[in-house]
């Protein structure tokens, strides 16, 4: 998996990995404004991803009440790291793991759905899919902008 860098090789990246075109664009949460046209996953987790976009649109009906909702701030999926303050991989590395509205929802912070953080209606689309939704992590490791797949 790892090359003489420390990082994936081009055979791992070509052998697990994958580009999405999600239902509604999205836009980068951190630098805000920019575009994302494309999310790379896992093979095995781009379908299911790709119906998640598509139920999130239907679910707000419009590109319009997606943004008003900010499920389209995405902060990231395809990251090579260690999970913070660990040696495992974090599900980032193995791009299964996405992050939303990092801004509203930060790691650490409590869920409170009246401080507009993640909404319910999203964390049933994400579950009905198989995803676990990192709102339900304990304690310090709560994070409420995080889903990873786990089927």
């Amino acid at each position: 998996i790892l090359g003489p860098d420390g990082q994936p090789t081009a055979a791992w990246k070509r052998e697990h990995l994958t580009t999405i075109t999600p239902a509604y664009p999205l836009t980068l949460a951190f630098p805000p404004g920019t575009p994302v046209t494309k999310v790379t996953c896992h093979k095995k987790v781009a379908e299911s991803l790709k119906r998640v976009f598509q139920q999130i649109l239907d679910h707000y009906g419009s590109v319009a009440e997606v943004r008003k909702a900010r499920m389209h701030l995405f902060a990231g999926m395809y990251n090579f790291r260690k999970i913070s303050g660990s040696n495992r991989l974090s599900p980032h590395a193995w791009a299964i793991g996405i992050d939303i509205d990092s801004a509203k929802n930060p790691q650490g912070k409590p869920y409170d759905e009246s401080k507009g953080m993640m909404p319910k209606a999203v964390v049933k689309i994400f579950e009905a899919e198989g995803w676990k939704w990192g709102g339900k992590f304990s304690g310090k490791r709560v994070d409420c902008m995080h889903f990873q797949a786990t089927r």
